[in-house]
């Protein structure tokens, strides 16, 4: 279980995560992390969540985010709610600092899994220039948290067939969905 008040950066992001609710600490019921975005042009690239809703609470800054065919900006006092399985993508659209609380219910452990590797990926240098993960790493991550967070293309059939065989090269290669060097102080 990651320990509440944990807090993880992410250099090549520009975001602060702060976890306030676990899936151990809430028994399976809420995810819930503080995230500052230092404003720049990173963009979380489109994605689902298949079996989880997510809600954002804008607390400062200005929300840049895609919820389906939706794409706007909220302030400060707004939340916005992403069903199950709908793509969705957001940004720091203003000058200064973003602060959000990130929810998902129900909170599954892998999204602890995947923000402590993509992080720790990210302390080290090692996302693209664009602050994604790599294609192979990422196939390997998305063997472990693949119930927690998806890219919304290729088409979920197509990355069913294909992750697997790419997840089996990478971890030929070296790559794995956790690593020691990243792991979260456990409570």
């Amino acid at each position: 279980m990651v320990k509440i008040g944990t807090e993880i950066q992410s250099p090549q992001t520009g975001e602060r995560l702060t976890f306030l609710s676990t899936a151990d600490s809430s028994n399976g019921k809420l995810f819930r992390a503080e995230l500052i975005v230092e404003p720049g042009p990173y963009v979380v690239r489109a994605h689902i969540h298949p079996s989880q809703e997510e809600s954002f609470v804008v607390l400062e800054g200005v929300y840049g985010y895609q919820i389906g065919d939706v794409r706007g900006l909220a302030q400060p006092g707004e939340t916005l709610v992403c069903p199950v399985g709908v793509s969705h993508s957001q940004w720091n659209a203003g000058g200064g600092i973003l602060r959000i609380y990130y929810e998902h219910r129900p909170a599954l452990t892998s999204a602890e899994i995947f923000f402590e590797t993509q992080f720790g990926l990210s302390r080290e240098g090692k996302l693209s220039s664009t602050g994604d993960i790599k294609l192979l790493q990422g196939a390997v991550l998305l063997q472990e948290v693949g119930d927690f967070i998806r890219p919304s293309s290729p088409p979920i059939a197509v990355q069913n067939t294909l992750f697997p065989v790419l997840a089996a090269i990478g971890r030929i290669r070296g790559y794995r969905a956790r690593y020691q060097k990243y792991a979260l102080q456990i409570a």
